[in-house]
């Protein structure tokens, strides 16, 4: 594999919460960041409500792009609008069906929080079989911290992966059985990250430089620049990262394009500063 190329992602979430704003999609930057730590390049994210023929559409636009992974976030629960399952077996032209080992998953929950004191008596059974009702071919993926299971399905070169809405518990799966799932398509892929912050130069007067460091490091490095408001002074935060099969090649030119950076810069009178400074 080169440097440019990449296990590509797309990223659903579902919701009419997020839609209107009720509640913040922590959810989208704790994956992007998780992905791209990894090696992996999200490459779009789309947020749609709990609508089935908006879930099914959504994901039929993204499986023409064959991303690598789908992962969806939200509607996997108990309730009359969790229908994300549904809206993936609509999509793929699958049916859907009782998953024995994801229900007695779900009966294995319920009993422990009765248990535990938790509830006072579980759900009804069709309840239960709601969230254990999967399209066909579907692989459950237990959830430690919830009674909903997340869900591993692979439609042609698209792997999709449905996660619950709930942080903890869409954390807790991903690292318990997503994480290593990637893996295994990035084992090879490096990916570095090195920053700094430039005080006392605007990023338009920075700008040409970073045009020029672009077209000398590429495609090894990738820089970003984030302008800091509400600071005393001119602050600018610079982001340099590398993606690849070669840790070396790209530590190195990780490593030449910040000093070419930095030094242009303080040519210029800025002062350069670590992260944090």
């Amino acid at each position: 594999m080169g440097p440019n190329e990449v296990i590509t992602f797309e990223l659903l979430f579902i919701g009419n919460e997020l839609l209107t704003g009720k509640v913040l999609n922590t959810n989208s930057q704790w994956l992007a960041r998780r992905i791209a730590s990894l090696g992996g390049i999200c490459r779009r994210m789309t947020v749609v409500g709990d609508d089935l023929e908006e879930i099914s559409m959504a994901i039929e636009e993204i499986l023409r792009r064959s991303p690598k992974f789908l992962i969806t976030s939200g509607g996997l629960g108990p309730t009359y609008d969790d229908m994300t399952l549904e809206g993936v077996a609509k999509a793929l032209g699958r049916p859907i069906e009782v998953n024995e080992e994801a229900l007695s998953w779900v009966n294995q929950r319920y009993e422990d929080l009765l248990r535990r004191g938790m509830i006072k008596k579980p759900s009804a059974a069709s309840i239960r079989a709601k969230m254990a009702t999967l399209p066909l071919g579907s692989r459950p993926l237990r959830n430690p911290g919830g009674t909903a299971p997340g869900v591993l399905i692979e439609a042609g070169a698209t792997k999709i992966i449905c996660l619950p809405g709930v942080p903890e518990e869409m954390e807790a799966i991903f690292q318990g059985s997503v994480e290593a799932e990637i893996s295994k398509e990035l084992r090879g892929i490096s990916f570095l990250e090195s920053g700094f912050i430039v005080k006392g130069l605007g990023e338009s007067f920075m700008a040409p430089i970073i045009e020029e460091a672009m077209r000398m490091y590429a495609p090894y490095v990738y820089i970003k620049s984030h302008p800091k408001h509400g600071m005393p002074e001119l602050t600018v935060e610079f982001t340099i990262t590398s993606r690849g099969t070669d840790e070396e090649v790209l530590r190195r030119k990780n490593e030449e394009a910040c000093r070419y950076l930095r030094g242009r810069f303080e040519e210029l009178g800025g002062r350069v500063l670590p992260l944090g400074a």
